[in-house]
């Protein structure tokens, strides 16, 4: 039987309208906007001001703590401003303006097609490479992806994971990566492998993807039998649930091992990393290219099929202008999300700009964003069984009503991974994903707090 992770799970409908849709290359526009907050972590700090001259690759903000990264300039042309803009939620955040005047790139970037497979000796100047390149994961959290390959004294990696599953609903994006830049996924993983004192790698797709399967398993059986450092590499089929690609349900799947809570992967010997930030870290360590580009997914049901898209974009494109470049809003469109249907968040402001971990433009519409009425709890347990880290979110939803803050942190609401497969699953309509994350962020402050005042 294939694999997959044991508690809970749903069966969304996969809605992969653009799979087919090969990735097309985004033209610049006239100006971008780059953010210094594209990572989990301090919002890095500029180093650029108004006039300055910059170059494709070229580092404009510097981390400005431990969890931090590296921010650089997607084009080249003249840093016209520095300061506050709106992001994805209308908050203001410090960007970068830069007006584009050519395309000229940091000398040492390999812009060429040309497949490097030999993996640098000395793990020390990968690591360095990694950061300096203000490599991220791009499966969500956008955590620095050095950081993550340094285990802490004590811990090792008996298994680095790259997450293949791509569960969300509609995304396509890491399926074009794994069928078109297959070989680079597994240069990355074979080099993030060694950095971690050669444990053995999984790739972790599921069975829905049967192309990128083929692609991905066709690619390892090459570069084991043609370059050094790649043996201890395989592709795991794992069946269709989700939350599949969950960092603690990718554990359990490939590994059988469960996290506890508040705990980290690497507590139980994993680390785990997006096939998209795989192929980042091939870009950095074998091309010296930075993280300045991804690719996302404009979709949805109310667009026709040639309007359906997978695009490499450059980071501080602005959402409005790739929208156009797509062929515009659609009339139904009642809702546009960045990322998924299920984890993804409502944009507020098209006039935002793309970040590292940009994944999506998803339109949907009014029929499919209307909620049903809401009405009482009936006990039935339906949410329970559905959540992946065995939550009641039932319970949870009465102690969050009633401001318990005690009784949520006993009973773990600080371990929800805001999947929805509580809210989809609910037949009372009852808005639980939303309840259950207000009340998980009041948790987490005091949690925080407490820790501080300890410290004191």
């Amino acid at each position: 039987m294939m694999k997959t992770f044991s508690i809970g799970g749903i069966h969304p409908s996969d809605s992969k309208i653009s799979k087919d849709c090969k990735i097309e290359v985004l033209p610049v526009p006239s100006k971008v906007f780059i953010s210094v907050a594209q990572h989990l972590g301090a919002p890095a700090t500029p180093v650029v001001k108004v006039g300055d001259q910059v170059k494709v690759g070229q580092v404009i903000a510097e981390p400005a703590g431990f969890i931090s990264a590296y921010v650089h300039s997607s084009v080249s042309g003249t840093v016209k401003s520095v300061g506050p803009r709106k992001d994805l939620a209308g908050n203001n955040m410090t960007h970068i303006e830069i007006d584009v005047e050519g395309d000229e790139w940091i000398e040492e970037a390999d812009l060429s097609d040309t497949l490097i497979t030999a993996i640098p000796e000395d793990n020390k100047a990968i690591l360095e490479k990694i950061k300096m390149c203000g490599v991220v994961g791009l499966g969500g959290a956008t955590f620095p992806a050095h950081v993550k390959l340094c285990p802490p004294p004590g811990k090792k990696a008996d298994c680095l994971i790259l997450n293949g599953a791509e569960c969300e609903p509609y995304l396509t994006s890491d399926y074009r990566i794994m069928l078109e830049r297959s070989k680079e996924i597994v240069v990355g993983a074979a080099i993030m492998k060694q950095v971690l004192g050669g444990c053995p790698a999984v790739i972790g797709i599921e069975e829905n993807k049967p192309e990128a399967i083929k692609a991905m398993t066709a690619a390892v059986a090459e570069l084991q039998k043609t370059a050094k450092g790649y043996d201890g590499i395989s592709v795991m089929t794992l069946k269709k649930k989700y939350p599949q690609g969950g960092e603690k349900q990718l554990i359990d799947a490939v590994m059988g091992r469960q996290v506890k809570s508040m705990g980290l992967p690497i507590d139980v010997g994993a680390v785990v990393q997006n096939v998209a930030t795989s192929l980042a870290v091939y870009e950095a360590v074998q091309k010296n290219i930075p993280l300045i580009t991804n690719v996302l997914t404009v979709t949805g049901d109310c667009l026709p099929l040639e309007k359906q898209h997978n695009y490499k974009f450059r980071i501080g494109m602005p959402l409005s202008y790739i929208a156009e470049v797509a062929g515009g809003v659609p009339a139904e469109a009642a809702k546009i999300i960045s990322g998924g249907p299920m984890m993804g968040k409502a944009i507020a402001n098209m006039d935002a700009t793309t970040v590292k971990g940009s994944s999506s433009l998803l339109y949907l519409t009014a029929e499919q964003t209307v909620r049903g009425v809401e009405s009482a709890c009936i006990r039935c347990g339906k949410c329970a069984e559905a959540c992946p880290m065995g939550l009641e979110p039932f319970l949870l939803n009465k102690y969050a009503r009633n401001n318990m803050m005690d009784e949520l942190e006993e009973n773990a609401i600080q371990d929800c991974i805001e999947c929805g497969c509580c809210l989809y699953s609910c037949p009372a309509n009852i808005p639980l994903l939303d309840i259950i994350r207000l009340a998980k962020g009041d948790v987490i402050r005091i949690i925080r707090g407490r820790v501080q005042q300890g410290k004191k």
